[in-house]
């Protein structure tokens, strides 16, 4: 268990109502950030549904057996990519399962049979693609990446993503999640900040956790971005 799980579990705020909760978190919104809510319209691009994770609670991940095609090939995702250009979109959306190639002999043949090391190698070539054909910008989300994966997307994706999902390493839904591993999603959010990634991240409510996980999800969030402030957005 993590130092941010011990002291989130003797935070001040763990047994307040919720409706106070809610008013308190309002006001400090309103007063950092006014009242006025952006948006930027994006396109989603899945690359593939394969991954290394069997997460209790997905149903976006599937086995080869279950997919029409193992990744999207290069057509396929500009012609998604500009179908989104065309309906205003000023994004997009890269979804895919975290390193299938680490699982699936047939990803691995795939990406090597095109000159693609990784899963990372070739969602940078796609967005190099869909940038430098649609003017749309890439934002990547790979899940648990190395600093040299973070920097490889970078030149091509202005801004990255990785839902951290909770701090409990003990949760039975990523029994068979090996990229879940809490330490191993802080470290990608700390590898993004040194890197000056703007970065999109968050927890799931429901898969397990504890109250006393999901603060301390958001407070490891809230340390990381004091420290480097890259954090863009933080879903829930």
């Amino acid at each position: 268990m993590t130092t941010a799980h011990h002291a989130a579990t003797d935070h001040p705020l763990l047994h307040e109502p919720l409706q106070d909760l809610m008013a308190l978190a309002a006001a400090r919104r309103d007063e950092s950030f006014g009242t006025r809510i952006t948006y930027s319209p994006k396109v989603f691009i899945p690359l593939t549904r394969l991954c290394n994770d069997t997460c209790g609670y997905c149903t976006f991940a599937q086995p080869p057996a279950r997919v029409e095609q193992l990744f999207l090939e290069a057509d396929d995702v500009l012609k998604i990519a500009r179908q989104g250009a065309r309906q205003g979109c000023h994004e997009a959306l890269f979804t895919l399962g975290e390193r299938p190639e680490d699982r699936y002999e047939v990803a691995r043949d795939w990406l090597g049979e095109r000159g693609y090391d990784s899963t990372v190698h070739y969602v940078a070539e796609m967005a190099k693609l869909v940038l430098a054909e649609t003017g749309l910008l890439p934002h990547a989300n790979c899940g648990a990446l190395s600093a040299d994966e973070l920097a490889r997307l970078r030149p091509f994706s202005p801004s990255q993503g990785m839902m951290i999902e909770s701090i409990n390493p003990d949760l039975e839904a990523h029994r068979n999640a090996p990229d879940k591993v809490p330490a191993r999603r802080l470290a990608t959010l700390e590898a993004a900040g040194e890197l000056s990634i703007p970065f999109t991240t968050g927890i799931l409510v429901g898969i397990g956790d504890s109250r006393a996980d999901q603060l301390a999800g958001l407070e490891a969030i809230a340390a990381s971005h004091r420290r480097h402030g890259h954090v863009q957005e933080v879903i829930v």
